[in-house]
């Protein structure tokens, strides 16, 4: 008897494989095939599903693991064990290129004190010899003595060679000697629209080397540029980092025409993928010359706004406030763009398709946007014009 079916079985056994290997061929080929998995599909009912089909980077079917292993079959099929799946998330405002930029800069994020942010410095120095020594990321608010620094070390350290270090929200420098000179800022040197910083105090006596807001322009006009593989490196640093975030939008927070125009032939070329929101840079040549080209709307790239800065940031005394800062009496921080030019600007765009969207921390310089939108935008369509941050607010704004 158990020969018998031994007999029957081999004999049926080839024609078992010929209809299971049928029936998979039957089935449509993709891409990647991911089952048993928690998937978040944020459609109109934030349903659940367990399982997708992917073709050519799109969703060509979301079911549970079953109907999609029915008809779908891959090269590629992930087992997702339970684990949750959800859409490419979007930064709603970043700084995408900035990101990518400052991996080619000292990492001084997380530093507890101005001794680890010198060590630092060194090190990097050693490693990587530089003409012009930059780095980003210091916060006086994470050290023991919660103070702007001074350019006292850096000049003994480095008095030959010119440094700029970035503080955390990309609104203050503290730069050493060689860099003030080189940029020809000394005890007179006025700029509106931000502070040169100076003491007199703890045996210091002068500029301290930080500057606030507008000053840095003065140090950025004397900065090596970065070159074109510098910059397509920075894209392609910045996309790994956000797509290993899980980031697949992005709104970049102010960029100049070359940078979107490199950022498009990179997406069109298909050397970047990720999609991005390009806020065009607030100076008159590259916003005069979108208005006039109009929104652009690619399958990637979206450009359709412009950037302003009102203000500075809290982090750096520079957010413009109604009332003096507690830590820094008398000193109420600063627009950057004077009003005047914020509302000229708003009457610009208002005739035009694009949108402002416009930084303000401050009370202060929130009300002076409020105002500037509201004196061109009433009796329009919603325009979608927005304030970036809008921390202090009155109770009335």
């Amino acid at each position: 008897m158990l020969l018998t079916n031994y007999i029957v079985l081999k004999k049926l056994l080839p024609i078992l494989l010929v209809i299971l290997t049928g029936c998979e061929l039957m089935k449509e080929k993709v891409d990647l095939v991911i089952v048993n998995a928690k998937v978040y599909t944020v459609d109109d009912s934030f349903s659940e599903a367990q399982a997708f089909a992917v073709q050519d980077g799109k969703f060509i079917a979301v079911g549970t693991t079953d109907e999609i292993r029915d008809v779908y079959t891959s090269d590629q099929l992930i087992d997702a064990d339970g684990r949750a799946i959800t859409p490419g998330l979007i930064d709603a405002h970043c700084h995408f290129y900035g990101l990518g930029l400052n991996q080619q800069l000292v990492n001084l994020v997380g530093t507890k004190s101005f001794d680890e942010v010198l060590e630092r410095i060194k090190e990097f120095h050693a490693a990587n010899p530089k003409s012009f020594l930059r780095g980003r990321g210091w916060d006086q608010n994470d050290w023991e003595v919660k103070e702007f620094p001074t350019k006292a070390e850096l000049d003994t350290i480095f008095p030959d060679i010119p440094v700029a270090l970035e503080r955390v929200d990309g609104h203050a420098y503290l730069v050493n000697q060689k860099a003030l000179d080189m940029a020809g800022i000394d005890w007179s040197t006025k700029v509106e629209g931000g502070e040169i910083v100076k003491k007199w105090e703890n045996g210091y006596s002068g500029i301290t080397g930080v500057l606030v807001d507008n000053p840095m322009q003065l140090i950025d006009s004397i900065m090596p540029s970065p070159s074109l593989n510098d910059k397509i490196k920075a894209l392609k640093d910045a996309e790994r980092i956000s797509l290993n975030h899980g980031l697949t939008t992005v709104n970049d927070a102010g960029l100049d025409r070359s940078t979107i125009e490199l950022i498009d032939s990179l997406q069109q070329a298909g050397e970047l993928s990720i999609k991005i929101y390009a806020m065009v840079s607030n100076n008159k040549e590259d916003v005069d010359y979108y208005i006039n080209k109009g929104p652009i709307k690619t399958d990637r790239l979206n450009v359709r706004s412009v950037k302003v800065y009102g203000d500075g940031a809290l982090g750096s005394r520079g957010a413009a406030l109604k009332e003096e800062y507690s830590d820094l009496p008398n000193h109420f921080g600063a627009m950057i763009t004077p009003v005047n030019e914020i509302e000229a600007l708003a009457e610009k765009l208002a005739r035009s398709e694009y949108q402002m969207n416009t930084h303000a921390i401050g009370d202060s310089a929130n009300v002076a946007v409020l105002r500037a939108y509201k004196k061109v935008l009433q009796g329009k369509e919603d325009r979608r014009w927005k304030i970036e941050h809008a921390q202090v607010l009155t109770d009335n704004d």
